[in-house]
């Protein structure tokens, strides 16, 4: 019984965290990876942990249910091992970026935390679009960037927050699908 409980605990704080998410950043998400399919830029997802999960994940939902040219560089691992080893951890994300963007491609920039250095870094030279989800919280970088939409999940819990990241990646990828 005691197990029950927590599961629905959990739950109801997941409900929690969707109903205090700002809609209009997902309307903006969506018209920002809207346009990105119609001119066939390409969508970058950078993210780690349970986030690189997220980033994985979406990628592959915009591509197939989608049509949108996403790419999740946590995916590319020899390549992001690579340049964290060679030329360190905070630029395994932003130098295999660097090489392959073009002018109005979007990242998009996934941290609960919001500081992790290798996602902040890309956020550094990928200005715009940029569509940053992350947790809300004071002492956040990446709710500092200049971004085009911001999706906080506002909970300190980040199992809430990856959570949350994951309905609401679904959701995006599903409006965007049901338009084809």
């Amino acid at each position: 019984m005691e197990t029950l409980h927590k599961s629905r605990i959990y739950m109801s704080n997941v409900m929690v965290g969707i109903s205090h998410v700002n809609f209009d950043e997902i309307g903006k998400t969506i018209k920002i990876l809207r346009e990105a399919r119609q001119t066939r830029n390409n969508v970058f997802i950078v993210g780690n942990g349970g986030s690189a999960s997220t980033a994985s994940h979406f990628a592959n939902d915009l591509l197939k249910m989608a049509s949108i040219r996403a790419i999740s560089i946590p995916d590319m691992t020899p390549t992001t091992l690579a340049y964290g080893n060679d030329e360190g951890w905070k630029w395994m994300f932003h130098d295999p970026i660097s090489k392959l963007y073009n002018p109005r491609d979007v990242l998009v920039a996934i941290s609960c935390s919001g500081n992790s250095e290798n996602v902040v870094s890309c956020t550094e030279f990928i200005q715009h679009p940029l569509i940053v989800f992350t947790g809300n919280n004071d002492k956040c970088k990446l709710a500092k960037a200049n971004a085009d939409a911001i999706i906080y999940v506002d909970s300190d819990d980040i199992t809430i927050q990856e959570s949350c990241h994951s309905i609401i990646c679904h959701a995006i990828a599903r409006i965007l699908g049901n338009e084809m």
